[in-house]
């Protein structure tokens, strides 16, 4: 059966092709620069373009990763405005404390304090004596036990008066005793708080 194939094939009369020389040369070399050009310019853009695809998404995550940073910079410089602005309204109360609660360097001042003008106001102190003070941390209760002579209205005023000194300072007690019908002896137990004393 080979054989019989094969003599088939010597029977075929393929000089028709010949006449196609030309064309078949001209796609020979139209199959052959496909394949160079799939091989060296198609194959090779490929890798290109892939290599480009990952550049570009590489690109893709810096920039993404640019934008958190410059977020974050942007949370970081509110809380730190947010920051300062509490700063400055926790030193205005601090400098309000201090001036409530002046150093031991100004007793005398809280002393006068006690009897600034009082005779005009028909007070007449006796004496003024301090206790024994107390630490208290960052603060200290300087007690005071004040004797006074005074009319009964101007010693509720005079208690008033201290209460609304811009010092810290409070009537822990106070002790009346009549003397005729309008005037009074009186003990007041107060109290001023001041900063670090004693250091």
């Amino acid at each position: 059966m080979n054989g019989d194939a094969l003599k088939r094939l010597k029977d075929i009369d393929l000089s028709f092709l010949r006449s196609f020389k030309r064309e078949s040369i001209a796609l020979a070399l139209l199959v052959a620069l496909s394949l160079l050009f799939y091989r060296f310019g198609y194959k090779r853009n490929l890798n290109d373009m892939e290599a480009a695809r990952l550049n570009i998404a590489t690109l893709k995550t810096e920039i993404q990763m640019a934008t958190a940073q410059s977020e974050a910079s942007e949370g970081l410089s509110k809380a730190v405005t947010e920051a300062t602005i509490n700063l400055k309204t926790v030193e205005g109360r601090l400098k309000s404390l201090k001036e409530r609660l002046p150093s031991d360097k100004q007793v005398s001042r809280i002393l006068s304090e006690f009897s600034d003008n009082d005779f005009k106001r028909g007070i007449r102190i006796v004496s003024i004596k301090p206790l024994e003070p107390e630490s208290k941390g960052e603060l200290s209760r300087l007690p005071f036990q004040i004797r006074m002579e005074a009319r009964y209205a101007s010693f509720g005023d005079y208690l008033e008066r201290i209460e609304r000194l811009p010092r810290l300072m409070v009537v822990d007690n106070f002790l009346i005793e009549g003397g005729d019908t309008s005037d009074l002896n009186a003990e007041v137990y107060l109290s001023a708080y001041i900063l670090s004393y004693g250091r």
